[in-house]
């Protein structure tokens, strides 16, 4: 019940890969990962099959440059829904790796201090195993942290984002299932009433989902928000005027425990600029696929915190301009 042998995986996995050394990555992957596991990962990655390559090509770079590595989650939580592309039980687990940046990522210069690097971790459990997995990571803040944030000025604040005000969001326990349900419910309805009006977000639409004093934790490219007029004016409005959606493609899952609940899509929608999108896209009609997450904290009925991930360096890459090239960066050897 409560998707615990599912969530006890994941946290195995979890505590066994931050007490890795250095190369001891692929030999954990291997205990906790089906040998052939799809990787869903952010550009410069994309998607990696097999545990050994994961290993090489993701996790142990990572770790050479920012190790040894912490994860501190500040969400936890899983579910099931088979409706979905990828259906069977998910875990979430949502956070920072707090590392010590040593040596260039990406290009992106070290600091030789502290770091934290926003994630979001999705793992498919099938026969005790993960099976799927995808990480979605705020790479853009790490450049902040660097001094080498390409985006000038954000709409909304960026910060080091909290977890959820209440305090409460590592859902390790089985939580009753009524309320994962109405989680889900909410969150359907919000984003069924999004998609049919052509993502465009009204003051009668956030009045009818979402707390007055909502947080929205963006990505660093756009920053937070807080309010409805902070929502409509950090996020909301300038998105909108630079973004035009041209088609929704739902989600690999979306899943509710307890209070809790979200989604991933890889792509969950493709766009086009209109112009100026975060400073950087011209106006063209060359679509982009836009891979988001999206994670929410339900207040009774209604929507009171909202953390995203949006792959920019992927939506940009595909709208003529490349963010790492663009801090003198490149990416990664991903040959075999």
């Amino acid at each position: 019940m409560g998707f615990q042998a599912e969530k006890a995986v994941v946290t195995a996995y979890a505590a066994a890969l931050d007490a890795a050394r250095p190369g001891e990555t692929g030999a954990i992957l291997a205990r906790f990962c089906h040998p052939g596991m799809t990787w869903m990962g952010m550009h410069p990655w994309h998607q990696i099959q097999g545990t050994d390559r994961l290993a090489a090509k993701f996790w142990e770079p990572l770790r050479a440059a920012m190790g040894p590595l912490q994860r501190r989650p500040d969400i936890f939580f899983a579910g099931q829904q088979p409706g979905y592309a990828l259906p069977g039980t998910w875990v979430c687990d949502m956070g920072h790796f707090l590392g010590r940046f040593r040596h260039p990522w990406l290009g992106i210069p070290p600091t030789g201090k502290a770091v934290f690097l926003r994630y979001c971790e999705w793992s498919r459990v099938e026969d005790g195993r993960i099976a799927d997995q995808a990480l979605y990571l705020d790479v853009d803040f790490v450049m902040a942290q660097a001094g080498v944030f390409p985006y000038g000025r954000t709409t909304g604040a960026v910060v080091l984002t909290p977890g959820p005000r209440t305090h409460d969001g590592l859902l390790f326990a089985a939580q009753p299932p009524g309320e994962g349900v109405a989680t889900l419910a909410l969150i359907d309805r919000m984003i069924a009433r999004l998609v049919a009006a052509g993502v465009r977000t009204t003051p009668e639409d956030l009045a009818a989902d979402w707390d007055p004093d909502m947080l929205w934790w963006g990505p660093s490219a756009i920053g937070a928000s807080y309010g409805h007029q902070g929502y409509l004016a950090g996020h909301c409005r300038p998105f909108e005027a630079s973004i035009e959606m041209i088609r929704h493609d739902g989600h690999e899952t979306r899943i509710g425990e307890g209070n809790f609940g979200g989604f991933f899509g890889y792509p969950s929608m493709y766009v086009r600029s209109t112009g100026g999108y975060l400073g950087a896209a011209s106006r063209t009609d060359t679509p982009a696929e836009m891979r988001i997450v999206d994670i929410y904290r339900r207040n009774g009925d209604r929507l009171a915190e909202n953390w995203i991930f949006i792959d920019h360096l992927w939506v940009l890459q595909q709208l003529g301009y490349d963010v790492l090239a663009r801090i003198g960066g490149d990416a990664p050897d991903l040959s075999p």
